[in-house]
């Protein structure tokens, strides 16, 4: 997956996980509890905003960002009224994702 090479570019070094649904990234979130979710909006089963708002509805307090190559605003709000964090459009920067971990992600 394009998300964990660029992480593990990251100078901070993490641990990642990654999902390939909503559903796994509900699951996942509530086992895992993880500093940092990054999300798609478009996955197979639930879409990236169901899954934000059912991972805020089950209680985690991490950070989400979703990412997505549809740039519409509309996306932005929603999911910010979901429970997302952030907001970042394709195509991805490998900077750019170090960045939002060094901003949201503690380390040392």
């Amino acid at each position: 997956m394009l998300m964990e090479a660029f992480l593990k570019r990251c100078p901070h070094k993490h641990t990642t996980k990654a999902c390939y649904s909503g559903a796994d990234a509900i699951a996942l979130a509530e086992s895992w509890k993880p500093d940092l979710i990054f999300i798609d909006i478009h996955m197979p089963g639930l879409d990236g905003i169901a899954t934000v708002k059912s991972i805020r509805d089950k209680g985690f307090p991490g950070k989400i960002i979703i990412v997505t190559a549809d740039h519409r605003s509309e996306n932005a709000r929603m999911g910010a009224k979901a429970g997302a964090n952030g907001f970042l459009a394709k195509p991805v920067d490998g900077k750019n994702i170090c960045s939002l971990v060094e901003q949201f992600v503690p380390h040392g």
